[in-house]
């Protein structure tokens, strides 16, 4: 497959303003397969075992016009949209809904009148050591789906945890992780990716509450999640954050072919 083919393609097709689930083009370069339709096209990438699907059309008719001839086996194709009625994709299962949760100033979690504040500073934790990424990706592989969550390889990992990313609570009686974060922080915002918590509820607390910090002392305020929708314990421990559904969602759908 020629990539430069494709990325003509995206080029013409934002110019014209296609609809698409393309927001990075550096899985462009991962493409194995491609399928067009007119002026449409869609192209299949290898995700750790999964086949995930890449769109660019004009209607969203057009994309299950594609579908009907892509090659056989299991694929999952994602999108956001501030309005998932109005796409429905008649050739598809419906994986997860997940919306996206968001504080637009994190200050008031340190309120005195916040729900988690007295969990600030309630146990030891650590930032994650690269001789950790085996036991942390058996614990994240073991609890969540990677059609839906994107999870990595243990050396991907090991990248993560080089650029401090991941932040542990180890148990004191075996010393295995109980607890950790998996969070993204950037000058502006502050996106928690993955939350595992085998203990006590104010460990993973206290490792949130912390890094918080650390990321409103250096100047920032937004902070965001994805949540599964029918995931309410996890909807709700967001919420303790200041954290509400801004209308946003990531649909996921999976193709049996």
């Amino acid at each position: 497959m020629d990539k430069q083919i494709i990325y003509e393609k995206i080029k013409t097709a934002k110019s014209q303003r296609f609809l698409t689930n393309c927001y990075t083009l550096d899985i462009v370069e991962r493409c194995q397969q491609m399928w067009m339709y007119r002026d449409d096209f869609l192209f299949s990438y290898e995700d750790h075992g999964i086949n995930r699907l890449v769109f660019f059309v004009k209607t969203w008719k057009a994309v299950d016009q594609l579908l009907d001839g892509i090659s056989h086996g299991r694929y999952f194709l994602e999108f956001m949209t501030k309005n998932p009625g109005e796409y429905k994709l008649e050739k598809t299962h419906l994986t997860a809904s997940m919306m996206r949760l968001a504080n637009p100033n994190c200050h008031n979690v340190f309120d005195v009148d916040s729900q988690v504040l007295q969990y600030k500073g309630a146990v030891e934790i650590e930032t994650a050591k690269e001789q950790d990424a085996e036991e942390i990706n058996s614990i994240l592989w073991s609890l969540f789906y990677t059609e839906i969550s994107h999870l990595l390889s243990n050396d991907e990992l090991r990248e993560k945890i080089k650029d401090g990313l991941i932040t542990v609570h180890r148990n004191a009686d075996d010393n295995h992780i109980d607890a950790l974060l998996q969070a993204e922080v950037m000058p502006k915002k502050f996106y928690i990716n993955q939350i595992v918590n085998k203990g006590k509820r104010e460990i993973i607390h206290a490792i949130l509450l912390n890094r918080l910090e650390e990321y409103i002392k250096a100047g920032g305020k937004y902070l965001y999640a994805w949540v599964e929708e029918r995931n309410i314990a996890s909807v709700k421990f967001h919420e303790k954050y200041g954290m509400k559904h801004d209308g946003m969602w990531s649909m996921s759908y999976s193709i049996e072919r």
